[in-house]
């Protein structure tokens, strides 16, 4: 892995608190930042179940900069609450994970869990198990401080920083659904999967039903598939695509990579992410469901032209 990347700033709007960064990244002459990122290389959990306040998002980070994690000076981590069908509540800043808690990784950088506790983070916003609802989120948002004065955070990466399950997989920020869980063999099988509302370019994971096997991800209704995007050619491995049972709606991940070549002649490629509005479903049911997201997630379409528009497919267990 190189030790630093050329990443353009591209300014871009993300839900809950991801949406009100204003920070900008210093450029050299030619527009081009030298950049610092922050690699998830593991995600633990990524759910709180209602009603357990023992509950711990956690994922693992491994930071990188031009000298191989030596400008780490802090990962500042904050956090945003939205009750369901509310408004996000103003970010705060949660913790500080001062250089002195990372360790050096198997590859030489420096790495350290992140963990949110459910309890802490009621704890911030005053708030108790009661006032919890299913589908209600938090949002984690990390700023990358160096030593040298700079710092990185969301909306100054590309897709292909940003999409998870790839080469760098720094997001700079994750979501934490309020689930009630589901058993681990609910929503997994052989699913014969069909495009009911064709994506911009046609069907997103191509022409015509096929067969996909569903299974249970990190967490406990976290649910993944692999699939080709329209867009990928057979020398490229089927991509994960992951989703979440959130009470009654099925909820599709964000910052999920079309393709290594999901591009209009020119990348980054198209990112997939949740809709604005998710399906509803019957938890109890897993016989057939719907999900819906949209191709061109933050607007990364690809250069393809279209922005960002809703895709719709339909699973029905076999």
């Amino acid at each position: 892995m190189t030790s630093f990347i050329r990443v353009s700033v591209l300014l871009c709007f993300f839900i809950l608190s991801c949406d009100n960064d204003d920070k900008v990244a210093l450029t050299n002459a030619d527009d081009r930042e030298i950049g610092a990122y922050v690699r998830t290389t593991e995600t633990v959990n990524s759910d709180f179940s209602i009603n357990n306040p023992n509950d711990i998002f956690r994922v693992e980070l491994e930071a990188h900069d031009e000298q191989n994690g030596g400008l780490l000076d802090a990962i500042e981590v904050y956090l945003t609450y939205k009750q369901s069908g509310g408004v996000p509540s103003n970010e705060v800043l949660l913790k500080t994970l001062e250089r002195d808690v990372f360790t050096i990784g198997q590859f030489g950088k420096p790495v350290s869990p992140l963990t949110v506790s459910f309890e802490e983070a009621l704890d911030v916003f005053n708030l108790t198990m009661a006032d919890m609802s299913c589908k209600d989120q938090f949002e984690v948002r990390i700023n990358q401080k160096l030593t040298d004065g700079r710092s990185f955070t969301t909306g100054q990466s590309s897709s292909k920083i940003l999409a998870a399950d790839d080469f760098w997989s720094s997001p700079f920020c994750y979501t934490i659904n309020v689930i009630e869980p589901i058993a681990e063999d609910m929503f997994t099988g052989i699913y014969q999967l069909e495009s009911v509302l064709n994506g911009p370019l046609g069907p997103t994971f191509g022409d015509g039903p096929q067969l996909v096997e569903v299974y249970k991800g990190h967490s406990t209704n976290v649910r993944e598939m692999r699939l080709r995007h329209r867009l990928s050619i057979e020398q490229e491995l089927p991509r994960i695509f992951r989703f979440t049972i959130v009470c009654n709606e099925s909820v599709f991940s964000k910052d999920l990579l079309s393709s290594k070549i999901g591009f209009c002649g020119i990348d980054p490629a198209i990112l997939l992410g949740p809709d604005t509005v998710n399906a509803t479903i019957d938890p109890n049911d897993d016989t057939v469901f719907e999900l819906w997201f949209v191709e061109g997630y933050l607007g990364f379409d690809g250069n393809c032209g279209f922005g960002t528009a809703p895709s719709r497919i339909r699973l029905s267990k076999q």
